[in-house]
């Protein structure tokens, strides 16, 4: 998997939800600079952080590494 593959998805999910990254760094619990170390991989989140993100958005932790297909 791409290194980036992870944050685009999750970039991608932020905007269809018109969320920012500082309104889910709020509701999973990190810092913004946590959080924006993840989105420009620096750093990879753990899968606690990956289960989190993934509840706050509504979405499997393998639509997070794979992406969702659009419908």
């Amino acid at each position: 998997m791409n290194r980036y593959a992870i944050s685009n998805n999750v970039l991608k999910m932020l905007k269809d939800r018109h969320m920012t990254q500082h309104e889910l760094a709020a509701r999973i619990g990190v810092q913004d600079p946590t959080l924006s170390k993840w989105m420009t991989g620096q750093r990879q989140p753990s899968a606690y952080a990956l289960l989190r993100i993934s509840r706050v958005l509504g979405v499997t932790m393998e639509d997070l590494m794979e992406g969702i297909e659009d419908e």
